[in-house]
């Protein structure tokens, strides 16, 4: 599905255009422990366009008593386990609880080195010479947690970022993604390696969604 600009945006919100909007759908929240199946959510999101260039984020996730959608509905998700090494389906009420809230703003920031505007002007529209890379910086808070700045890039209609811990470690990670115009997104977060050596850590999957608008 192509995206369609909306040239009232404010120029420094280009980059994001596909991203505003308002959207819904569902996923898996990751289990926090080995034998325990994923859990069904389903996410409310809304993303608009700010008169001084920025972007709101405003997300709810509920967690529902279900099991995780399957397959895994994001295409970023973990590939699927051996159906025989499955963990036996849990009796489920379909009970809706809330995860969390979130609340954001998003900033584009200046190009990446080394890009060539030029160049990306003169491509054809839509082709991959014609994306530029930007640095991407989205603060969020959650009620009753402390602010969390996350830095990354946007490239045509993918973006990544980043959350880094005071010694520099990333300890988190977003990955976004809109495909066939579908939104579909990836929620890591650093945890114990699994089968790794003692203290050794990884980036786990916590939660992935695919959205549709609303």
């Amino acid at each position: 599905m192509p995206i369609t600009l909306d040239t009232s945006l404010p120029p420094s919100l280009y980059p994001l255009a596909w991203l505003i909007g308002s959207w819904e759908g569902s996923g898996a929240l990751t289990a926090s422990s080995p034998g325990t199946p994923d859990l069904r959510i389903e996410q409310q999101l809304v993303c608009s366009g700010q008169e001084d260039g920025t972007l709101a984020w405003r997300s709810t996730i509920h967690r529902i008593d279900a099991p995780a959608p399957l397959p895994p509905t994001s295409a970023f998700a973990r590939a699927a386990e051996d159906p025989a090494d499955a963990a036996p389906a849990a009796p489920s009420t379909g009970e809706r609880s809330l995860l969390h809230r979130e609340d954001g703003v998003w900033t584009v920031g200046d190009l990446l080195p080394g890009q060539d505007r030029a160049a990306a002007e003169a491509a054809r529209p839509g082709s991959p010479e014609g994306q530029l890379s930007h640095h991407l910086e989205a603060r969020f808070e959650r009620r009753g947690e402390t602010a969390e700045t996350w830095h990354g890039e946007v490239r045509g209609p993918r973006l990544q970022l980043a959350l880094a811990g005071a010694d520099g470690e990333v300890v988190a990670t977003r990955m976004f993604g809109y495909v066939s115009g579908r939104l579909m997104w990836l929620w890591e977060q650093r945890g114990p390696a699994p089968d790794g050596s003692p203290g050794e850590t990884a980036l786990l999957p916590h939660l992935s969604l695919e959205l549709h608008r609303a």
